[in-house]
């Protein structure tokens, strides 16, 4: 009986340690794995419908766009509602460099190095949310507790110049995409919580609906995507700022 004492004295620490091991190990290769995920969507063409929502006062704001968008982040949006703002378009390159195109002024104008945090066409959403997340190269993980569909897991960014202290998010377990994001600030606090609902296309998932709402500011952005198509074969000209005023010219 002693000496099992002593054995099992011995062993506790070291099966103590295992599932921290474990679990550090499993959380990377989720990471991976919602990579693998995002890469099976080479690009994508969609209808978008944005709602814009003050949530102290109930008042939304329909505007309606067309979307396209090629990996690693390439991204042509333009507007085609309300009237007073059809024809006005964005075009997102890598690097951080966006153009604007707004009819009244005839010309693109370029945005050298736009801030990640900047705003996408004037949402809640922000330039990093709408390109790709590179969770495995970008984050730290840890699994804080799993339930029967998904992981939970909190991610310290790597980069120390980020705006926000952790993410925590709700990963499908079956399929391996986000779906809840909370952004934690400096000071510890969520100040912004998105949520994606997905559909299923061939064998390709994408989400159909995203939302952000961000507390500091009461409001909420919700984006809905129609009229799919996944894995077309766009080309790299298809996202030139010549390509942005001609398209612009026709929806206006």
């Amino acid at each position: 009986m002693k000496k099992i004492i002593i054995s099992l004295f011995f062993l506790l620490p070291l099966m103590a340690a295992i599932p921290v091991h474990l679990f550090a190990q499993n959380a990377g290769d989720i990471l991976r794995k919602m990579d693998e995920q995002y890469a099976t969507i080479k690009d994508k063409q969609a209808n978008v419908v944005m709602e814009m929502i003050n949530n102290k006062t109930g008042k939304v704001k329909i505007r309606k766009a067309l979307l396209k968008q090629k990996r690693p982040f390439k991204t042509l949006f333009l507007f085609t509602y309300p009237p007073s703002q059809a024809g006005i378009g964005t075009l997102s390159l890598p690097g951080g460099i966006v153009y604007l195109y707004m009819p009244a002024f005839g010309k693109p104008k370029k945005i050298s190095n736009l801030a990640n945090s900047g705003s996408f066409s004037q949402s809640d959403f922000s330039t990093k949310d709408m390109g790709p997340r590179n969770w495995s190269k970008n984050y730290t993980a840890t699994i804080l507790h799993t339930n029967d569909s998904a992981f939970i897991l909190k991610l310290l960014p790597k980069n120390q110049n980020e705006s926000y202290s952790k993410l925590v998010v709700t990963v499908n377990k079956k399929y391996y995409f986000p779906q809840r994001i909370l952004y934690y600030n400096l000071q510890g606090n969520i100040s912004r919580e998105a949520n994606y609902q997905y559909e299923r296309i061939g064998n390709l998932w994408t989400a159909r609906v995203a939302s952000m709402t961000d507390f500091r500011k009461g409001h909420t952005t919700k984006i809905i995507n129609s009229h799919i198509k996944l894995n077309q074969g766009l080309k790299d000209d298809d996202f030139t700022v010549k390509q942005l005023v001609l398209n612009a010219k026709k929806v206006k």
